[in-house]
């Protein structure tokens, strides 16, 4: 304790003007071990002139002691006391009204302002006339370090704003709304014109911050910031993370909702005063989902499992279902198992009128032709028809003019789970056919049911596409499509595969024939290639499932083979790979001559093209039931491809000759052979035009009507076979298998590449620089050595994009169930003749993959544990 003398000694330091410069107000409850901390960075403040505020909120402990010997020894600091409990939000309220400054900056109790926070602060508000002014902020770790996402979220976005811009700048839509006080220094007339538009009594004891943040930069017509940490937040002080045990507790944080709903009329009371209010509507509708999703976020942390759900419904029956998928969809997709699994069973759809088709865009690829098929065949059956895509531009596909075809609105999820509503609403029954590509269409189907409109969904693919791609997916998909009325799926393996995973309500249908296999009718068998022998593929030039660059791989062994051919290779570029690639695949494999790639093509000019085709080739590691094999045979084409067991048009299809799969050799050879055997071409020519004769008998308008009544046959929905089992284990095992190669062969690239760079680095400059650390103190020494290791990681980094990725060689095992297993892939050139791509595109790894491999091999060559 300071002695008289002392205490007067200090006053006479820090002289204060009858009008501080600024106020700074602190609201405290139960702070005694952390208050002094907080008081002592203002009383260090180098702006002199200014007003400390402190107002305790009932503490139950020793604060406002702590705050009463702090006063003595500085004038500056007030302490005013409130009988009871009523909220920071009050007890900061009270401290404004009391604040003798024009500018006001908040402290909470557990942290600390920088020394210069005030001075420079107030500072840019004069320099910029601004109404408020935004600063860095400093997130202190429990273990004293500082840094992370967090504190990069809480950094000022935006130097200055103005007017109408200032709301939409600070709160964007879509974005976690940051709406912590203490991260502003605020004019205090501000602050007042804030807080008297809410009711004096107000109490809001959660997310008691936003409502006054908000309404400030409302009504703020200049904002200002500085990149400067003006302010150090103490992670994880106070009194934050508890555990709920009981709904009432649970409640108490269901608060947090009624601190942004109080300022709903005060925000549309404003938007009046705007000539176009849009932009602040929109923020302050984000912010409250995103504080609904906070409360979701609370519950999956600090729930127990088993009060998760009732949790749950009470955050329903408080904002309603709809707005709390909404929150869930913006910002806390980890809530999307939570809400699936408190869903209750799908009702049919009773006396189906109104049909809605949801696709991502009518674009060039297969599923966009069922989506335009499937609409004419539903429109037949004298259904309305409406396609909803995300996206309209570069549509290709022609829908039925009785087919209404709409966008589906909105800038953010959010916004467009909103729009999804009100689509849903004019319509009895979902076909969702974009449920494989993506993880938010379960809060789509969710938003559906809250009206009772049930969700179809289609599997455009095989079921262990998502084991192929090194995914997670199949345990997502076995998580929510239960939220589905019926699940559609294109073979009986697929059936099979979701039943024994528990998805009970699945059929198979066949693919509905395209729009040119609409337009072709019935041909005559093709005659026998009578000199060159023309090849043709078309689809997107991907590389990642379709495997095009094999074609170029086989062109090199027919021409090995003395076969005279031309290949022809139709489809657009993709992220994947594009045809200038391939054109310098040919080129390195000396079979340019004889490849063409004109692109994609439509309508008659497509017809055109395959019309001089003998033979569709088709490279495909996997796929759903591709719809140009149907469409190459309904011209009379054999098909020689790589072995896809399951695809249903390959059953019993004497039109197809499969070979093992990825086998470059193989297929070659099945090429050669048919084009030099023209009774074996007109066989398989006469056998093709059968199989298209029988995937187009399929009454595709009665099959839909079945499916919309439940009353499918049996056959298409059969109980799982040992038979397809035993298909699914082998082909399992093959994509493990494929993928574990991958992985060890990247990881070898990876390997040689960063030894080289290493050895490169050691003959450097800078690895004579490194020798020299060694005699610089530690932290020093450190601060460089990260340096140099973050190079060479980079170095591997932009190695591992680059790096292909194709299978090595291995031998073909017999399958277990005579050709319905996979044989392995073929190695690498050279490797007993076979031939292979000698690079694969990035996608064979995935993005997880791919660090997964850099940590590892890091790991291996650096010398330092993986992640570390």
């Amino acid at each position: 304790m300071h002695s008289e003398g002392a205490d007067s000694r200090f006053k006479q330091e820090t002289p204060v003007s009858s009008t501080p410069d600024v106020s700074i107000v602190i609201p405290l409850h139960d702070d005694e071990e952390w208050v002094a901390s907080a008081l002592e960075s203002c009383t260090r403040q180098t702006l002199r002139n200014i007003e400390i505020i402190c107002v305790d909120d009932a503490s139950t402990d020793g604060t406002a002691a702590v705050v009463d010997a702090h006063r003595r020894k500085d004038p500056r600091i007030r302490l005013l006391k409130q009988d009871a409990n009523l909220s920071a939000f009050q007890a900061r309220r009270r401290g404004v009204e009391a604040a003798a400054a024009p500018y006001v900056l908040f402290l909470d109790g557990d942290d600390e302002l920088a020394p210069d926070a005030a001075r420079v602060a107030l500072r840019r508000a004069r320099a910029e006339a601004a109404d408020i002014v935004g600063f860095g902020v400093e997130v202190v770790k429990p273990d004293g370090s500082t840094g992370g996402e967090f504190e990069a979220s809480l950094q000022p976005r935006h130097r200055t704003l103005t007017g109408a811009g200032i709301v939409p700048g600070i709160f964007p839509q879509g974005k976690v709304a940051q709406g912590q006080l203490w991260r502003n220094l605020y004019r205090r007339e501000l602050l007042l014109e804030a807080y008297s538009g809410l009711p004096d009594d107000l109490i809001l004891f959660r997310a008691n911050d936003i409502p006054i943040a908000f309404l400030a930069f409302a009504r703020a017509r200049r904002y200002a910031s500085t990149t400067k940490h003006l302010y150090r937040y103490f992670f994880r002080r106070g009194r934050s993370g508890h555990q709920v045990v009981d709904l009432d507790a649970f409640r108490f944080y269901l608060g947090a909702v009624d601190s942004i709903e109080c300022i709903e009329e005060s925000i549309r009371e404003l938007g009046e005063r705007l000539e176009d209010p849009a932009d602040l509507f929109a923020s302050y509708e984000s912010a409250r989902l995103s504080i609904i999703g906070s409360v979701l976020g609370y519950c999956i942390r600090n729930v127990s499992k088993k009060l998760q759900p009732d949790c749950v419904s009470l955050l329903g029956e408080r904002v309603g279902d709809v707005d709390m998928i909404r929150a869930a969809a913006s910002f806390r997709p980890d809530a999307r198992a939570l809400l699936s699994s408190r869903a209750e069973a799908p009702e049919a759809p009773r006396n189906v009128q109104r049909v809605l088709i949801a696709t991502h865009d009518m674009k060039t690829g297969g599923v966009q032709g069922v989506v335009a098929a499937q609409s004419r065949y539903l429109v037949e059956n004298g259904l309305s028809v409406t396609v909803a895509v995300h996206k309209s531009d570069d549509a290709v596909h022609d829908l039925p003019p009785e087919v209404r075809l709409i966008v589906i609105d909105g800038t953010t999820l959010a916004g467009k789970l909103r729009s999804w509503l009100e689509i849903c609403k004019k319509h009895d029954v979902v076909i969702d056919h974009n449920v494989l590509y993506n993880e938010n269409w379960p809060f789509y189907a969710l938003i559906a049911r809250t009206i009772g409109v049930p969700t179809i969904g289609w599997l455009h693919n095989f079921a262990l596409r998502t084991v192929y791609d090194f995914g997670t997916r199949g345990s997502f998909l076995r998580a929510h499509l239960p939220l589905l009325w019926t699940v559609v799926v294109l073979s009986t393996e697929d059936v099979s595969f979701w039943k024994l995973q528990g998805i009970e309500r699945v059929v198979w249908l066949p693919n509905p024939p395209s729009t040119l296999l609409a337009k072709l009718g019935e041909r005559q068998p093709k005659s026998p290639p009578d000199g060159t022998v023309n090849l043709v593929w078309w689809g997107r030039l991907q590389q990642h499932t379709k495997q095009v660059r094999d074609l170029i791989a086989v062109a090199e062994h027919l021409r090995g083979l003395d076969i005279d051919f031309h290949l022809t290779i139709i489809g657009p570029d993709t992220a994947d790979l594009t045809a200038a690639e391939l054109l310098d695949e040919a080129a390195r494999r000396g079979v340019a001559d004889a490849v063409s790639l004109p692109g994609p093509l439509y309508g008659q000019d497509l017809l055109d093209a395959l019309s001089e085709a003998h033979l569709l080739v088709s490279t495909s590691v996997i796929e759903g039931n591709p719809l140009t094999l149907v469409e190459a045979q309904a011209m009379g084409m054999p098909i020689a491809m790589y072995e896809l067991p399951w695809v249903e048009t390959t059953k019993d299809n004497d039109g197809v000759s499969a070979v093992r799969q990825g086998s470059v050799t193989d297929l070659a050879h099945e090429i050669a052979r048919i084009s030099r055997d023209p009774a074996d071409y007109a066989k398989l020519s006469e056998a093709s035009l059968a199989a298209a004769r029988r995937a187009r008998s399929h009454d595709m308008a009665d099959l839909y009507a079945r499916l919309l009544s439940e009353s499918l046959p049996p056959e298409y929905s059969p109980a799982p076979s040992l038979a397809d089992a035993s298909l699914l284990l082998d082909w399992m095992t093959f994509y493990s298998e494929r993928n574990v190669g991958i992985q060890a062969r990247v990881k070898g690239r990876l390997r040689a590449r960063l030894a080289a760079e290493l050895e490169a680095t050691r003959r450097s400059f800078t690895f004579r620089v490194g020798r020299v650390v060694a005699f610089l103190p530690r932290h020093l020494a450190r601060a460089v050595l990260r340096g140099l290791a973050a190079t060479s990681v980079g170095a591997l980094q932009r190695a591992a994009q680059r790096t292909g990725s194709a299978p090595q060689a291995d031998a073909a095992p017999a399958g277990p169930t005579e050709g319905r297993s996979p044989a392995r892939p073929d190695g690498l050139p050279g490797s007993s003749g076979r031939a292979r791509p000698t690079s694969v595109q990035e996608g064979e790894l995935n993005a997880e993959q791919r660090r997964d491999v850099v940590e590892q091999v890091r790991a291996e060559v650096l010398g330092r544990p993986a992640g570390g």
